[in-house]
């Protein structure tokens, strides 16, 4: 069903820009940066990435749902 799928997705992308706005405000806080132990701050890094690609296509895939 195209819609329970549409609806999927878009509760993904919500759930994935949370993600996100977390990582932004661990990573842009200079004490969380300055204190932590830089395998944590890198960790932070790769899933910052992570979930900018994850949403991407989340995206992606609902752009291509909602055209049909």
């Amino acid at each position: 069903d195209i819609e329970k799928e549409i609806e999927r997705l878009e509760k993904e992308a919500e759930r994935l820009t949370k993600e996100l706005a977390r990582s932004n405000g661990m990573l842009n806080n200079e004490k969380f940066v300055s204190k932590a132990p830089a395998a944590k701050v890198q960790e932070e890094r790769e899933k910052l990435e992570k979930y900018e690609q994850m949403l991407a296509q989340v995206k992606e895939r609902l752009a291509g749902l909602q055209k049909k």
